[in-house]
């Protein structure tokens, strides 16, 4: 997929929504509930263009369980909505100073994360960042505000969504909005700005679980081998 340039500065805009758009807006918030509420007892959420309403064809179901679990008590509730064969389980940490996490592909553009290790507080702002829609949320048909990789803020309305750009400037009234901490905001800032400047720089630690591995002894194994990742688990604060 190509990369998406961030917007230029001082960028605004409303979007009207076609008939094709609510319509697949829909098919896309119908596998979401259905994801989401196989999870409830989870805590799980969805983040992103399917929270916010902007979607493409293209869009990915990112579902995140925001604590530990273990991944066997998956099984079942994915299971009975016919996830009961997994197409790939990643782990992947970020950046060393990132919680590792562990990554299920269930389907075409449909992926389950959560937590091997437990977040600092500032890592759940990361998923409000893009838009943070609960169980509830979606029943209500909610959509969320949240900003794009290409750093507009998306601000849902009855017909679409009005979109501004996000700057150092008016970081702290983008942070207030999704009640976040604006230092998340600048971080944010500060990698996609880079991002778009330099290209993907990639991410500190990917490992492909093949069938027989659990997430745990492959995690311990990174501990053993890994000095960062082995920091990043034993350190308790930020």
């Amino acid at each position: 997929m190509p990369r998406e340039k961030v917007a230029p500065n001082h960028f605004q805009d409303e979007i009207i929504y076609s008939p094709e758009h609510w319509k697949l807006f829909r098919e896309f918030r119908l596998k979401t509930k259905e994801i989401l509420t196989a999870l409830k007892n989870f805590n799980a959420a969805s983040h992103g263009s399917i929270a916010r309403g902007d979607v493409t064809s293209k869009s990915d179901i990112d579902i995140i369980i925001p604590y530990k679990i273990d991944e066997f008590q998956l099984i079942k509730p994915l299971g009975s909505i016919n996830y009961s064969r997994f197409r790939e389980r990643y782990i992947i940490q970020a950046t060393p100073l990132s919680a590792i996490k562990a990554t299920i592909v269930l389907g075409e553009n449909v992926s389950l994360t959560f937590p091997l290790i437990a977040f600092y507080p500032r890592e759940f702002d990361f998923y409000a960042f893009g838009g943070f829609l609960t169980l509830e949320d979606a029943l209500l048909e909610k959509r969320i505000p949240g900003i794009t990789k290409q750093l507009l803020f998306i601000t849902p309305t009855d017909r679409g969504h009005a979109s501004w750009r996000v700057t150092q400037e008016n970081a702290a009234l983008a942070a207030k909005k999704l009640r976040v901490n604006v230092n998340t905001i600048l971080e944010r800032l500060r990698v996609l700005e880079r991002r778009d400047r330099i290209g993907r720089t990639g991410i500190f630690l990917k490992v492909a679980i093949s069938p027989n591995e659990s997430f745990g002894e492959v995690l311990r194994s990174i501990e053993r081998k890994n000095p960062a990742s082995r920091r990043r688990i034993k350190r308790k604060k930020i």
